[in-house]
């Protein structure tokens, strides 16, 4: 075993419960060797995979049918649709018609965060809607 296999040895966290590690930098010392072995793992497999995955994807949007459907027994099947998606190109004039005609569901229940975030920092409030504080890990490589 060479020198460099042992000091690897010594300092694999890999099999050790976070709540047992030495220390929080060994935590996240181990968090970024685990972080960097997937990023290593998707980009050899998992980037080829999906490239391949879009390309036969492709091919068969292209020679499909609209209401083709094409089986295989012990294989599966696969079949084309269409289905009309929004694409809004005056978002006043969709408001106002929302407005007017009480037709709210349109629109996802969901605000803007950041805007929100800015309105409370100023100390102001929005009608029906409160804070709910979120915890959030943000990790970095330095």
């Amino acid at each position: 075993m060479s020198a460099a296999e042992k000091l690897k040895e010594e300092f694999d966290l890999s099999n050790i419960p976070a709540s047992q590690l030495p220390d929080r930098k060994a935590v996240v010392s181990e968090l970024f060797r685990v972080r960097r072995e997937i990023a290593l793992i998707e980009a050899d497999q998992l980037k080829a995979l999906k490239e391949r995955k879009t390309e036969l994807e492709s091919f068969l949007k292209a020679t499909l049918e609209v209401g083709e459907k094409v089986a295989y027994v012990g294989v599966g099947s696969v079949s084309m649709s269409e289905e009309i998606k929004p694409s809004v190109t005056d978002w006043d004039a969709l408001y106002e018609h929302i407005k007017n005609n009480d037709a709210f569901y349109f629109l996802q229940r969901k605000i803007n965060a950041a805007p929100f975030r800015e309105l409370i920092s100023m100390g102001d409030s929005l009608a029906g809607v409160e804070p709910v504080q979120v915890r959030k890990l943000s990790v970095r490589k330095n």
